[in-house]
């Protein structure tokens, strides 16, 4: 074989092995996570009123979808992270945030949010599903500090 033709198996075998990452992370998005439903602007609205966002609060959006929430929060002057497992769902979070010119105060994680420490933030968003809700309560009673906000949807 020439180096040519190895230059295209290697281009090959990458490309595949791109495709197959990106389609289990894909599926372990639609097993493991909420199917993603967006938040009507009135809900977000009631979030920011219940969670009385103030400067110096730290903001998570679990399982943030295309960002809405953490967006809502970061024109506020709050900063905000949201944790989300669909990567295609973080690609397009990403790039609201970056129109919006919020990258200062918006940050999307392609992580899965029981994974991760929560104790650094003292307000959180989430839309769950039934089935996850006393594991998630135990995780936010185990990390969060006292005194923490919590608002929480979540589909029948």
């Amino acid at each position: 074989m020439d180096i040519g033709t190895v230059l295209i198996i290697i281009i090959l075998l990458f490309a595949l092995i791109s495709l197959t990452v990106f389609f289990c992370l894909i599926l372990y998005a639609l097993i493991f996570g909420a199917p993603f439903a967006p938040v009507a602007d009135n809900r977000i609205q009631t979030m920011v009123k219940l969670l009385k966002a103030k400067r110096g609060d730290r903001f998570v959006d679990l399982g943030s979808g295309d960002g809405r929430i953490v967006i809502a929060f970061a024109k506020l002057g709050i900063e905000s992270h949201g944790y989300e497992i669909n990567p295609v769902l973080v690609a397009i979070s990403r790039f609201r945030i970056r129109r919006l010119g919020l990258q200062r105060k918006a940050s999307i994680h392609l992580k899965d949010f029981w994974m991760e420490d929560l104790s650094k933030f003292n307000l959180v968003a989430l839309y769950g599903i039934a089935h996850i809700m006393g594991r998630l309560e135990k995780k936010l009673i185990k990390e969060l500090k006292p005194g923490s906000k919590i608002v929480a949807n979540y589909f029948k």
